[in-house]
């Protein structure tokens, strides 16, 4: 059995999760958990995705979280396109209002987070109000708006800590904080270490 494992806050990052991540909420609402049968071609078809994930990706040094995102990506469709096939040529394929706009906010929020902190950024984008954006975010996954920025910001901040050496005024600077105070209280907050004590420990 091959498996691969992805971090929730990884999976957050990724633009095509939430294609995956509706269609299995579908799937597990009308029939239970997800065990498919796979046909000899589309397990032939899987497995050659899941050998890209090798040992052999070590070599690339530069681009290799790049490609891994690709990768996740490519798997997270093929996994959404299987449950989707899975459940039955009677059963349409609906698309909630409210999963378009989570959609489409993750969408933008996975380009844009680094600059933009905001809720009203967002709103105004997808041309509606804050509160509607954030009560259909929450019903939709059950955490705010102000979550999901602060998921993405935290994963890129610990990552730039942990691979690269970037001073911690430069990493408030390129995630969009005001200054480096700003980015040590919320860092703070969402780990319980401080930029300088979390890259010490990680080292």
């Amino acid at each position: 059995m091959t498996c691969i494992h992805i971090e929730p806050d990884y999976f957050d990052s990724l633009r095509d999760g939430q294609t995956m991540y509706t269609q299995l909420s579908k799937f597990m609402r009308e029939y239970g958990y997800p065990i498919l049968h796979l046909t000899p071609d589309t397990f032939e078809y899987i497995n050659r995705t899941m050998a890209l994930f090798s040992d052999r990706m070590d070599g690339y040094r530069h681009r290799r979280n790049a490609i891994y995102d690709r990768l996740c990506g490519f798997l997270l469709l093929q996994v959404a396109d299987l449950l989707f096939e899975n459940r039955g040529t009677l059963t349409p394929l609906c698309v909630l209002r409210s999963d378009d706009i989570f959609r489409h906010f993750k969408k933008l929020l996975t380009e844009n987070y680094r600059r933009h902190h905001k809720i009203g950024f967002y709103a105004d984008a997808l041309h509606m109000s804050a509160t509607y954006l954030s009560r259909t975010v929450k019903r939709t996954t059950g955490h705010t708006v102000r979550f999901h920025i602060a998921e993405l910001l935290g994963a890129d901040a610990r990552r730039l800590l942990e691979s690269t050496d970037m001073e911690v005024k430069q990493i408030a600077d390129t995630l969009g904080f005001s200054d480096q105070s700003v980015f040590g209280k919320f860092f703070t907050k969402m780990t319980g270490f401080s930029p300088v004590k979390y890259r010490m420990r990680r080292q």
